[in-house]
């Protein structure tokens, strides 16, 4: 049975422009970011014309870090978003608080151990009756929650766990990404910092390279 393609998500997107490109050029999904301690942070009012100008196909992911549960769903209502990253501490709770919403759990790694803790927050989110769409697996870099480019060691992916909707993330390029999909074989692969020319500016000929390359890397799956 032939394995279906890779999802790519492009985060940290801050333009209408940035994003109609990104989706023109193979994006499935586009991440707008709502950490306003981010240099990629982005207003809901440009969050508003990204969703609006974007076509149907693409996914619109709104990524928050440790905000009240409420006021995460209040934002992705206004915005007409049905799906949102937690990328901070949040605990199985919130997921059962945002019901409502396509909710994806995001977990940085820096030892084979915290699959472990990733099995058991989803453990407890089943029993809560509310499992996160997928699980982000990010590179740990102290006081940064994500989008600092560092790469998961390959050491830690070979220890990955079976996980039906796992998002592959941390310090991928169009160098790096089809060996990492080859190795982890990922629901999503999910670039900012890899395909930018400064912090929340995409630069359209490395979007494209990337998208060529998560492509080939496919073949190898």
């Amino acid at each position: 049975m032939p394995q279906p393609e890779v999802l790519i998500k492009l985060c940290g997107v801050t333009s209408v422009d940035d994003a109609l490109a990104c989706a023109e050029l193979g994006a499935d999904w586009i991440g707008l970011n709502f950490h306003p301690p981010s240099p990629r942070s982005i207003h809901p009012d440009i969050a508003a014309a990204i969703v609006r100008a974007l076509p149907r196909r693409v996914t619109v992911a709104g990524v928050f870090v440790d905000r009240p549960a409420a006021e995460v769903a209040d934002l992705a209502g206004r915005l007409g978003l049905d799906v949102v990253q937690l990328h901070g501490q949040e605990p199985p709770e919130d997921l059962a608080a945002l019901d409502r919403l396509r909710v994806i759990r995001a977990f940085r790694l820096r030892a084979a151990g915290d699959w472990m803790l990733i099995t058991d927050f989803l453990a407890r989110a089943e029993a809560l009756g509310h499992p996160p769409e997928g699980v982000l697996v990010d590179a740990y870099v102290p006081g940064l929650p994500g989008g600092s480019g560092k790469v998961i060691d390959l050491s830690l992916l070979d220890a990955a766990p079976p996980l039906p909707r796992l998002i592959l993330a941390g310090g991928l390029t169009a160098e790096n990404v089809a060996e990492r999909i080859a190795r982890l074989r990922p629901w999503m692969v999910d670039v900012a910092s890899g395909v930018e020319s400064a912090p929340g500016r995409k630069d359209l000929v490395s979007v494209a390279a990337f998208i060529r390359a998560v492509r080939s890397g496919e073949t190898g799956r």
